[in-house]
């Protein structure tokens, strides 16, 4: 009866958000004037739909907020505002299941939680006379998520009204990555093994404190007990200039999506604190994920690619990540990307904002044949985040400016920049080994045309540029340089 009930307020409450979302997809998708303000107006309520319905809608808002592939800018823009602040459940409940799972070992020394989210709650206690910090699930979380996990799969043949089937599809993975992570996130043992390995990884970074794991179990997390101040607070600008703090804020989480394996995808001011001697602490590690060396080149490709405004340079990343639809005409959308990105013509770098950034990546995703890989959401959730957090850190924060600064400090650039030339010089090496693999059979024609020096000018412009680096250093002349050649090798290659 109750699965009933839950089925038909979900439907009554999300079919006049559905319904209206739906024509706003499709005027935007068939170039048609839309009402920016009604928009906004539409996408705020279904932000009040979703806190309506709890917890399980909350996390699904959060996720769906870095999906441009699913929603229109405005819709992004309130959903990224969708908090996780809920009120604490009793702690005659929360009681109970630290009972259940820990005995008497654990002693909570104030039933008032330190922070209540809407999955778990962290209470101050003491472990084997040790001060802790102890994250419990919130009462029948789990029941109540996968009951609604259920609904949600129960109306989801209802979209075949208003939907075509490959938006049909591209929400049914949504679905199912929305389950795994959701789960994922209650499971104390999985946030456990995140901490450790992102504690490890950093275990040399100045000034960063993480707090280290004493006990897990699937429900129950016991942690060591850091104390700081929020790293919005005034107590902790006292302790930090507010412009280093947010550039340090920054560093560090763009070091551990750029050069670690594993990254914290959650940097909302909560998360992270300033202690007294000024070393930053991270908290919360129920977002976290992984992320290969290969996506991660491609990432840094991606971001070299929008700063020169390379639309067809963007596209072959974009295809290599597996962000573009198998049915998808590269040369259109290539065409499409270079529309959006005139907009932006003769503007500095250094002048635009990551909204702009954002804003360009939201309309593109929208608008083409593209998807948001499963293994891009968090990366893209996490810069959307931290970008929001720097700024009330220091309204002045820049990061655009921010993260040109941290790739050539961090030689990033450079990096993208030989990955690049070793392959166009092991494309130029496959064609000149099948030329000579070729040779013997197409002797006569090889004759007629003929092979001119100008087959071969990017490979020797690119040479060039890595002898002149080597002696100068001078990343902007090689830059231009490496540009040159790729210019050649492509103008070559569509002959």
């Amino acid at each position: 009866m109750y699965m009933i009930r839950r089925l038909l307020q979900v439907f009554f409450t999300l079919a006049p958000r559905v319904i209206a979302y739906r024509e706003f997809r499709q005027r935007i998708l068939k170039n048609k004037p839309v009402n920016e303000k009604e928009m906004e107006e539409e996408a705020k309520k279904l932000v009040d739909a979703l806190i309506k319905l709890g917890p399980t809608f909350i996390k699904f808002g959060q996720i769906l907020s870095v999906r441009p592939d699913i929603m229109p800018d405005a819709y992004i823009r309130e959903l990224a505002r969708l908090q996780d602040d809920v009120p604490p459940a009793p702690f005659s409940d929360v009681k109970k299941i630290i009972e259940e799972e820990m005995g008497n070992e654990l002693k909570i020394l104030d039933e008032r939680p330190i922070s209540s989210a809407s999955l778990g709650q962290v209470y101050l206690g003491e472990y084997k006379g040790r001060l802790v910090a102890v994250k419990v699930n919130r009462p029948k979380i789990k029941e109540i998520v996968s009951e609604d996990i259920q609904v949600m799969r129960k109306l989801l043949p209802f979209l075949r009204l208003v939907f075509d089937e490959s938006f049909l599809e591209i929400i049914k993975v949504f679905m199912d990555e929305f389950s795994r992570r959701i789960f994922e996130e209650m499971d104390y043992v999985k946030e456990a093994f995140y901490l450790s390995k992102i504690k490890e990884e950093l275990s040399d970074y100045p000034s960063l404190r993480i707090p280290g794991v004493i006990k897990a179990t699937k429900r129950v997390l016991i942690m060591e007990y850091i104390r700081g101040y929020k790293v919005t607070s005034e107590e902790a600008k006292k302790i930090i200039d507010s412009k280093v703090l947010a550039y340090r804020v920054f560093r560090l989480f763009m070091y551990m999506l750029l050069s670690k394996e594993y990254f914290h995808a959650d940097p909302h001011p909560g998360n992270i604190a300033v202690d007294k001697e000024g070393n930053l602490i991270l908290y919360d590690f129920g977002m976290c994920s992984r992320i290969d060396e290969k996506t991660r080149s491609l990432l840094l490709r991606a971001y070299v690619a929008m700063v020169r405004m390379d639309a067809d340079s963007l596209v072959r990343v974009l295809d290599e990540l597996g962000a573009i639809q198998p049915f998808a005409d590269r040369v259109v959308l290539a065409k499409g990307l270079k529309l959006f990105m005139q907009s932006m013509q003769g503007i500095e770098i250094e002048e635009l904002e990551l909204q702009d950034f954002l804003k360009l990546a939201d309309q593109v995703f929208f608008k083409f044949p593209l998807r948001m890989p499963s293994k891009l959401v968090l990366p893209f959730r996490m810069i959307n985040v931290l970008d929001g957090t720097c700024r009330e850190i220091d309204r002045n924060f820049d990061f655009v400016k921010a993260s040109i600064s941290f790739l050539e400090e961090e030689g990033y650039t450079t990096r993208v920049i030989i990955e690049q030339a070793r392959e166009i010089l092991d494309n130029l090496w496959d064609r000149f080994r099948n030329f000579l693999l070729a040779y013997p059979q197409q002797r006569e024609i090889v004759q007629v045309k003929g092979s001119s020096a100008k087959d071969y000018l990017a490979q020797i412009i690119l040479i060039l540029a890595i002898i002149l680096y080597i002696f100068t250093k001078n990343i902007i002349i090689t830059f231009l340089i490496v540009i040159l050649a790729l210019t050649f090798y492509t103008t070559n290659n569509k002959k």
